[in-house]
């Protein structure tokens, strides 16, 4: 079974996980966490020109590993097995075609908690998520 955990490293995430991580044994095989971090384009390419490719790449590791590693140390210290990955593009997109991409049984992520008014003005992540997806999907709040 392999689950993706969609996480922006905030507390809000790892508190999802360590609700998700006693919920792990539910499974009958031990399943797989791809642990994924999304982040939105620059939004001006003569940014990315002016900066260099390289160094613009450069820029969404280090958000990337500062945005996962802390669910990764969570997943390590509960001996759960994981992959890590980064995205580039809008959120909820993103999130989708990868766990199509890496056939994943579920998608479990968290909510921010955000008012109704505000997430229906707004939209949330977790909504466009559940709204669009193929994949089974679990929201924590």
């Amino acid at each position: 079974m392999k689950i993706v955990f969609p996480t922006d490293g905030s507390d809000a995430s790892v508190t999802t996980l360590q609700h998700l991580l006693p919920r792990l044994r539910w499974f009958a095989e031990a399943p797989t966490l791809a642990v994924v971090s999304v982040h939105f384009p620059l939004p001006y390419a003569r940014a990315v020109a002016w900066a260099g490719k390289e160094a613009v790449h450069r820029y969404y590791e280090e958000e990337t590993n500062v945005a996962l590693d802390r669910a990764c140390d969570e997943l390590s210290r509960a001996g759960v097995a994981f992959e890590r990955a980064m995205r580039i593009g809008e959120p909820a997109q993103e999130i989708v075609q990868f766990a199509a991409e890496c056939n994943a049984d579920l998608i479990a992520m968290g909510t921010r908690g955000q008012g109704a008014l505000s997430a229906m003005l707004l939209g949330s992540v977790a909504q466009k998520v559940l709204a669009t997806s193929t994949v089974p999907v679990l929201i924590v709040q």
